[in-house]
């Protein structure tokens, strides 16, 4: 994905590497491939055609907010569709990755969910829905009820550690985000804005939703391995 265009590298650390990819209508993705696993998130619907070597190309709908996992080795292209700009983050995540599954939605087709009672969270501020899992990555789906705000970065319920855990934000709506302390600087979130946030002491964050509608966005979460 480096060499492609249209991938353009926003950040790199151990963890992820984040690009975000913006294409015009009529343009094209050219073919390029997927070194480790990836996570794509679609800002807005797009229309668009799917091409793989060996294979009929294949026309599809991403709908906004959508959740892709392109597995390590995928070779495609994409051309954009329509008359709407094709907006995408992709997540590659730098570890290797075991055991992918899916939580409490289909990200991978035709597989079985696996979502227990207690895997989706809701307070009187938000509602959180777990999409994907391995055994070293967590992807969910936040959503914070207007004018209300949640805290970030805290730790987890099921980590053996006592600090909270490094994770990648992606907005996919209008929001913002700041320290914890009431005279943090805040940045304003729009949709396809992303924060990485490392997880240890001081580094919580808080997610305010000013709007009146829901502010979602998606978190990608690596818990410390017990």
């Amino acid at each position: 994905m480096d060499h492609e265009p249209h991938h353009h590298l926003a950040l790199h650390n151990d963890y992820v590497k984040v690009f975000n990819v913006e294409v015009s209508p009529g343009d094209s993705i050219v073919l390029h491939s997927h070194d480790q696993d990836t996570v794509a998130i679609a800002i807005g619907d797009q229309l668009v055609t799917v091409g793989v070597p060996g294979k009929p190309d294949v026309h599809q709908k991403n709908a906004d907010a959508q959740v892709r996992l392109q597995r390590s080795g995928y070779i495609h292209s994409t051309h954009v569709d329509g008359d709407t700009p094709y907006h995408t983050v992709a997540v590659e995540l730098m570890q290797p990755q075991t055991d992918f599954h899916n939580v409490c939605a289909e990200i991978l087709a035709g597989q079985p969910l696996n979502c227990p009672d207690t895997a989706k969270k809701t307070s009187t501020a938000y509602s959180s829905q777990p999409l994907l899992e391995s055994s070293e990555t967590r992807v969910q789906l936040v959503r914070v009820l207007p004018h209300q705000s949640m805290r970030l970065a805290m730790k987890p319920a099921d980590s053996p550690s006592s600090l909270g855990a490094p994770q990648v934000i992606v907005a996919l709506d209008a929001a913002s985000i700041s320290s914890v302390s009431p005279k943090g600087p805040e940045k304003a979130l729009q949709p396809g804005d992303f924060v990485w946030m490392d997880g240890g002491p001081g580094h919580e964050r808080v997610y305010q939703n000013r709007g009146d509608k829901e502010a979602r966005f998606l978190e990608i979460i690596f818990p410390p391995v017990p």
